[in-house]
């Protein structure tokens, strides 16, 4: 096969980006459940509608969802799951009304409400059962119309033949999450927070018996049961009546106390289960994240994360001898008892193979129940490098870097290629190297891509996650140049050829980055970033209402944000867009809350103002995170087109 000399960048992708997006996505929330395997997927072609779907004895595969219903919840704005299979049925959020339903599973059965219409003023989420069986117990989110939302830990009788209220069993948080049930002493577990704090910052555990009969359900005896001032608690689960968690400290004692470890509440005592320098937990940005499951009575499998990727551990919870489980995969997610003893079911994925749903067993045996098409050869894969690189204060940042490749096509020998760096959204997320077509699609284009893990990110412990605080635009924006340095300085990228994009909290670094470091980049993609930092904090949802103030450093204060000495004006792009030279290209979708198109639209005006070269979309009917698949197909249309006209070619 000839291969055709071509500049960087004009290369022919071999993903096709219509199938890239019309199928639907990975699986998602995993579950074995009566002799069968389910999951939700989200359907592009569908609007991004996302549905149940069975795997048969058979092999075929059935959607259980009927038309017209969306499975979807609007907790906290970035949702999760939000069903659960029991008694022979499934009980769902739907997102058009955001009520709860009941369908059975078999027989091609309707779906029938369960909680009563209030014009999408209720949602829920982290849905589980009572120990009798007869209480739906979820989180739930109200709306009072211009008030603040409240969050509460909701009951739902199921043995009503009309739709009902949902019954208050604790309130008064401003936040609520993963409550998990004990059936053997009727026992529920959960975490709390309030404001200005995030979860992954301070948050507490909570256990209370369930009084819980055909006459009534509530909650007594709450009990917190960890005193550490600061310590942020994550990944609950009950092991018959052993409650396991996660949790890291502010105040370490032990090293690994930096780090999310799993401890065992037992008897009444809390007691160490790991002592490792990686990860055992994560931030708590949407419901239905497990990284850890029983395979029998006495042992879990759990996920763990190190910087080159998660691990698969076992561990004996009565003795906390841990052996790691190896297996192919550098991604795994979403952990959910398998059929047989000794054996997990999850998501899990690598840099050659998408997000797949498969069991893994503790001798590291692989059985694949659901897989997606990755849509590219193995051969086209560009997998990438992890790089520890120094920053500008004597401290290290972590990055992935991938190279350029396509099997058709090879460059001119005396060029270098354009370098594309990508920032994750949060901040306080992370990217790994598993297989991601959005990625490969821009390598195959003729990209080197840095995917970045600035300071602020997670899977590298509590103080490089917490680096950000009261730094967030600086610190983030620095590792960003310096990891664009690391490679210029080894005669990887071209210096004269650097493009950066970002979504959300990465939309806001793309900002920053564009007006502080003009110099550094020919141009930028923003997808629902942040312009002005006080147009955000005044009109965002209440999840991250106040999480601004602790990044920035300084409470939000309307006339004080708008003063050249605050933190808020100082580190708001809007005001510097006099600084930047690069053209833009900005994305925004219209019914997104967690940045609402104003803050968008107050970017575009700067730029109009000011006569930089951009180009500005907004797409009716998406929110925060695009769905469909005719927009993201014409975005990254446009964002080639853009990216290829500022580098000159075709």
């Amino acid at each position: 096969m000839s291969v055709k000399i071509a500049p960087y960048g004009s290369w022919q992708s071999p993903l096709n980006v219509k199938l890239l997006f019309e199928q639907p996505s990975a699986p998602m929330y995993p579950q074995y459940y009566r002799g069968r395997y389910y999951w939700v997927e989200a359907r592009a072609r569908e609007g991004g509608r996302s549905v149940l779907v069975r795997r048969n004895p058979d092999g075929t595969e059935a959607c259980l969802t009927p038309e017209g219903f969306n499975i979807r919840t609007r907790v906290h704005e970035y949702g999760g799951k939000c069903f659960i299979l029991a008694k022979g049925c499934v009980y769902f959020s739907n997102d058009s009304d955001q009520r709860l339903y009941v369908q059975p599973l078999e027989n091609n059965a309707p779906a029938q409400p369960l909680t009563v219409d209030t014009d999408k003023s209720r949602a829920y989420a982290d849905l589980q059962l009572s120990p009798s069986g007869r209480y739906l117990l979820a989180v739930m989110e109200a709306t009072y119309g211009d008030a603040e939302h409240q969050n509460a830990l909701v009951g739902i009788d199921l043995n009503r033949d009309e739709p009902v209220e949902p019954m208050m069993l604790v309130y008064g948080a401003d936040f609520y999450a993963n409550p998990v049930v004990d059936k053997v002493g009727s026992r529920l577990a959960w975490i709390q927070w309030n404001h200005p704090y995030m979860p992954w910052d301070r948050s507490k555990l909570f256990v209370a018996n369930i009084i819980d009969s055909d006459t009534e359900l509530r909650v007594t005896e709450s009990e917190r049961i960890v005193e550490e001032k600061e310590s942020s608690i994550c990944q609950l689960g009950f092991y018959g009546s052993d409650l396991v968690f996660a949790m890291d400290k502010a105040y370490p004692v032990e090293p690994c106390d930096n780090y999310w470890n799993l401890y065992c509440y037992k008897d009444g005592v809390v007691h160490r289960l790991t002592c490792n320098d990686k990860e055992y937990g994560a931030p708590h940005w949407v419901f239905g994240e497990t990284n850890h499951a029983a395979t029998n009575g006495s042992t879990l499998l759990a996920k763990r994360i190190d910087e080159d990727g998660d691990e698969l551990v076992r561990i004996e919870r009565f003795t906390g001898e841990q052996t790691r489980v190896v297996t192919d995969f550098d991604s795994l997610t979403q952990l959910s008892r398998g059929r047989n003893s000794g054996e997990v079911l999850l998501i899990a994925s690598s840099p050659t193979e998408a997000p797949q749903m498969v069991v893994l067993n503790t001798n590291g045996g692989v059985t694949r129940v659901k897989s997606v098409d990755t849509l590219i050869r193995k051969e086209e894969i560009s997998i990438g490098t992890p790089i520890e690189y120094p920053t500008r204060d004597g401290e290290v940042a972590h990055a992935y870097y991938y190279v350029p490749h396509n099997t058709k096509f090879s460059a001119p020998a005396d060029q270098l290629p354009p370098l594309l760096v990508t920032v994750h959204g949060g901040p306080t997320s992370r990217t790994t190297r598993s297989l991601d077509l959005s990625r490969q699609y821009w390598t195959g284009t003729g990209f080197a891509v840095l995917d970045v893990n600035h300071r602020g990110s997670t899977g590298y412990g509590r103080r490089y996650r917490q680096h950000l605080l009261g730094k967030w635009g600086q610190v983030d924006v620095d590792d960003i140049i310096d990891g664009i340095d690391y490679l210029v300085n080894q005669s990887l990228v071209d210096p004269t050829k650097v493009f950066i994009r970002g979504k959300s909290a990465g939309g806001y670094a793309v900002l920053r980055a564009l007006t502080e470091y003009p110099q550094k980049f020919c141009a930028g993609a923003c997808y629902y970033g942040i312009g002005n930092l006080s147009t955000l904090a005044a009109i965002t949802h209440k999840f991250e209402a106040r999480y601004t103030d602790r990044l920035i450093g300084e409470e939000y204060d309307e006339n004080r944000a708008k003063s050249a000495d605050s933190e808020y004006y100082k580190r708001s792009p809007i005001h510097f867009m006099s600084k930047a030279r690069s053209p833009m290209i900005l994305f925004q979708g219209l019914e997104d809350l967690v940045v609402p198109p104003d803050v968008s639209r107050e970017v575009v005006r700067a730029l109009v103002a000011r006569n930089i070269d951009h180009e500005y979309v907004e797409y009716p009917g998406e929110g925060h995170g695009f769905r469909k698949s005719e927009t993201n197909i014409d975005a990254i249309q446009r964002e080639t087109r853009f990216y290829r006209r500022i580098l000159g070619l075709p």
